[in-house]
């Protein structure tokens, strides 16, 4: 398959992104998930047939350009507006990992005459801060920002030393093979070696989250169908946080598959793109 490099210039601020698939395909826009880039849906991407996917790496990620100020996580609705013009796509499925999927619900719930479907990978809806923690929480984003110029960004000798940081350091259990080309992607070459090309403002705890009541509404205003892929050793161990979500859902299905949060990078892909699939001919 084809793979192409993509450019979109929005509001003055530059995306990168990959396309694949044939240009008259079903349009699929996929958003990765939090410090990853398009390079997430490397595996997945070429397995959806008769669709032509494009990743983009979202503001501060990967190529695409920084912000250089804190980012919230509807901040990349209107970027999802600029894109899907800049592509000339009226309508198409979002295709959503953690974050990404995050960005995908409240676009779904705000745009819905945009949306075909919804394929959402380990999320629905962004997180939300603990009852009674919001004023701790902001005086600590506050404080980390203060000092996030003083920080450099860590240096590696080789990619693979990259890699293994990636997996050693990560919020999330990820496997060697899943975050390698995550991580090729998200390097730039300093000094004979290697940095993150992410904007180090990423980093930071968001100073406001949306509360549950408030991205209840988002989900209540979703039309198109949802497609829920979660992962077994997934980051909702809890049914209970997802259950109420999901109930308010007009139109979903979901399905557990074997693996961990990155799940569609981790031997999983075929049966979830047969699965997403599967769901456009109901």
């Amino acid at each position: 398959m084809n793979i192409d490099v993509l450019t979109f210039d929005v509001q003055g601020t530059q995306f990168a992104g990959v396309g694949y698939g044939p240009c008259n395909g079903t349009p699929v826009l996929a958003l990765h998930g939090w410090l990853d880039n398009a390079a997430s849906f490397c595996r997945l991407a070429p397995l959806l047939s008769g669709c032509r996917v494009v990743a983009i790496d979202q503001r501060g990620h990967g190529m695409s350009n920084h912000a250089g100020r804190p980012y919230y996580i509807w901040d990349s609705v209107p970027d999802m507006i600029c894109v899907l013009d800049a592509l000339g796509w009226e309508k198409a499925i979002i295709l959503g990992h953690s974050m990404g999927a995050a960005v995908a619900t409240l676009f779904a719930g705000t745009f819905s005459e945009r949306v075909i479907a919804l394929w959402l990978l380990e999320g629905l809806g962004p997180w939300i801060y603990p009852n009674g923690t919001g004023p701790d929480l902001l005086r600590e984003s506050i404080r980390k920002q203060r000092s996030i110029g003083k920080k450099k960004k860590p240096w590696y000798p080789t990619v693979e030393d990259a890699v293994r940081a990636r997996v050693k350091g990560g919020v999330v259990t990820l496997t060697e093979s899943a975050a390698d080309p995550i991580v090729r992607r998200g390097l730039i070459h300093i000094n004979d070696g290697y940095t993150w090309a992410s904007d180090q403002y990423l980093t930071l705890p968001p100073m406001f989250r949306l509360s549950e009541s408030q991205i209840r509404v988002f989900i209540e205003h979703v039309s198109a169908p949802i497609s829920l892929v979660l992962g077994s050793r997934g980051f909702f161990q809890d049914p209970q946080f997802l259950s109420e979500r999901i109930e308010i859902c007009a139109d979903v299905r979901v399905e557990i598959f074997d693996g961990g949060h990155h799940l569609h990078l981790e031997g999983a892909e075929c049966v979830i793109a047969r699965w997403l699939l599967e769901g456009l001919e109901q």
